[in-house]
Order: C-alpha cells, then structure tokens, then sequence
C-alpha cells in the first residue's frame, strides 16, 4: 500500500513524520508513506499535488490513498473546539465566483457552473466511497465540512455568508483544491484537521497553534495505529 501525506507547511508535516516514527517498523513492507508540501492556498495545491500524483502514476507507483492534514478554524466550537480534530468530508469554495452589487454569488449561483459538472455534487467536493478498511480509518475522527478560501476569514458579514451558504465547520486554505485534485485523479483521499482558532479571530497571536499541531500528531499516531 502506498500513501502520500501532504501538508501546507512543514510544522504540520512534521506532526506526521513524527507519528510514523512509532509505527515504522511494524507496518515496513507493508505500506509505503511518503511526504509533500503543498504550500500555502489552492494554486500552488493545484500544480504541486497535481504534478505528484501524475509522476507517480506514471512511474506505475499510484497512491492508493493521500492525506491532507494541517491546522484550521473552527465555525463551531461547541463541536469542534480548540485543540480538536476532525475529518473533514465535504469542501467548498468559498470565494470561487462574483461579487456583485447584491452581494456575493458563487459560480453556481450565477449558472456560471453546473453545481453538478464532475467533480461537484450539488456544488460541493465530497470524499470517495471507501473500502471497509479506509471506511474504519476514516470513521476513527469525527466528520466536519469545509470550506476553503484564500483570505482568512475576519469580518462578521463574510462569516454570516459561508455559514448561511455552505454550513461549515472547519475553514482552510487548501482543502478543496485537494479534494478537486484527488477527484480529477481518481486517487483516494482524506483530510484531516485540527483547530488552532475560531473563524474570526484576526489575532494571530490567539490562536492556539501549538495545542493544534500536538493534537494533530496525536491524531496522526491514531491514524497510522490503524495499518
């Protein structure tokens, strides 16, 4: 079995590299795990996860699953509170579309894109049916949806519009360009996230990421636990 674990930036990579540490020598031979950075936001995901799945089918080496894992906020804190996890199974573009006079319409709303046009399912990017023994991994953390933007959310009005369009729970920068990609590659995939912040809160300072990072290494020994 092969299987990639990307990250945006190496703090949150590390969380893995570190997990695996524990696990290496009991699932040697068994399964293989490599490592990427995908960089910040979706356009440098796009080309780097992109231009590594296809080198790797090429080669005939297909990943038979990759993982995207990092730091988040949370819409919900009662459910997803600082220093949680979460798995998140659907994703949404949240700042994918026009700002218009009225407000803001997606490239759904305005008819733009059918919400339906491969790899959508009524304008979201949802995980793949999985085998029984992905299914237990993944059913290991609890689900969230998400959505992805490319400017950190900061201001009560925007919060109100992703909330009230998408209902989401987690918010990255990254997410669903990888499910986009994974879909158009048919290649198997997870993301899993830890909260280091409240959607809104613009002081970074606040934000709890070491308390994140422990919780995603932590989650990452469960997940390699479980090969």
């Amino acid at each position: 079995m092969k299987i990639l674990i990307c990250a945006a930036e190496q703090e949150e990579l590390d969380c893995a590299v570190q997990a695996l540490r524990l696990h290496e020598s009991r699932i040697a031979g068994r399964v293989q795990v490599d490592f990427m950075l995908t960089g910040i936001g979706t356009t440098s995901t796009c080309y780097r996860l992109t231009k590594k799945l296809v080198e790797a089918e090429s080669s005939g080496g297909k990943y038979d699953l990759a993982v995207d894992i990092g730091i988040a906020g949370s819409y919900d804190l009662e459910k997803f509170p600082v220093g949680s996890v979460a798995l998140v199974d659907r994703e949404h573009f949240g700042d994918l579309g026009f700002m218009t006079a009225s407000g803001f319409l997606t490239l759904f709303d305005s008819k733009t894109l059918d919400a339906n046009l491969f790899p959508f399912k009524d304008g979201a990017l949802v995980m793949p049916v999985f085998s029984e023994f992905f299914n237990d991994i993944a059913n290991a953390f609890p689900r969230a949806a998400g959505v992805t933007v490319q400017t950190i959310t900061g201001n009560q009005k925007t919060i109100d519009r992703l909330i009230a369009k998408h209902s989401p729970q987690i918010e990255s920068m990254e997410g669903a360009a990888f499910f986009y990609v994974c879909l158009n590659e048919y290649v198997k995939f997870m993301q899993i996230r830890s909260v280091s912040n409240k959607v809104g809160e613009e002081d970074t300072s606040k934000w709890d990421t070491p308390k994140a990072l422990d919780a995603l290494k932590e989650a990452m020994k469960k997940f390699f636990s479980l090969f």
